[in-house]
């Protein structure tokens, strides 16, 4: 079993995040106003959230804000998950080659190895979902059979990233009455690293990342640069 102390977690966890925030705002640094395909009609109220009378920089964060601090991080967050967990536990969590698995990881509770298929949060999947995950698990079990590999039914791990158990829907709760482990949050982490309290640790990991990347300044320049742009279409959007 690989061992790793609390710091070095974090220091990976703010490494990862500082580079996954840098990359993003070169992004934000790199777009143009074109590449938006703003609705000139719905726009106006969002920008009044920013003030009266509408203007155009207030139209420029209406395009910009959801954009940059909504789907846009989170999905890059999304489909790193794996390389999260691997690079932060420097490799106590190791990438999965199972179909369907994300990380695999030697217990720290019962030093059981177990199979993991990685969430994001509490609420995050639907109930199509749940056939889908556990088919994966049905195939885990196929071939823990034909290899004859020893794995318990504790073995088969759906990971939330964020919340608690308390959060969990009522899909995750299915899944769970089914037979799979769920883990949320603190709780995951504990058990990969047999280490308590991490789970705050990375998040004020992700957040001192936030405050030394560039991702203000980044977003800012974007900002103008679509003010710009709505700057020079004013009669689409019913400006002066």
């Amino acid at each position: 079993m690989v061992n790793i102390t609390e710091q070095e977690v974090l220091d990976n966890a703010y490494d990862f995040f500082f580079n996954l925030f840098s990359k993003r705002a070169q992004n934000y640094s790199n777009k143009k106003y074109k590449s938006f395909k703003v609705n000139p009609f719905t726009i106006q109220a969002t920008a009044n959230a920013f003030g009266s009378p509408i203007t155009a920089q207030n139209l420029a964060k209406a395009v910009v804000y959801p954009f940059a601090l909504g789907t846009s991080i989170a999905t890059s967050f999304g489909t790193n998950f794996q390389a999260f967990m691997v690079s932060t536990t420097g490799g106590v969590a190791r990438a999965s080659v199972v179909k369907g698995m994300d990380i695999e990881y030697d217990d720290a509770l019962d030093n059981r190895h177990k199979y993991c298929q990685i969430k994001s949060g509490p609420t995050t999947i639907n109930k199509d979902d749940i056939k889908t995950i556990e088919d994966h698990f049905k195939g885990l079990t196929n071939l823990a059979r034909t290899n004859h590999l020893p794995l318990d039914a504790s073995d088969k791990v759906v990971g939330v990233l964020y919340g608690t158990h308390n959060d969990l829907s009522t899909m995750y709760r299915t899944i769970e009455h089914d037979g799979i482990n769920v883990f949320a949050g603190e709780e995951l982490f504990y058990h990969i690293t047999g280490i308590h309290g991490l789970y705050q640790g990375l998040i004020e990991s992700a957040r001192r990342a936030a405050e030394n990347s560039e991702m203000q300044e980044s977003i800012q320049k974007l900002i103008k640069e679509v003010e710009s742009g709505i700057n020079s279409h004013k009669d689409l959007y019913g400006l002066q």
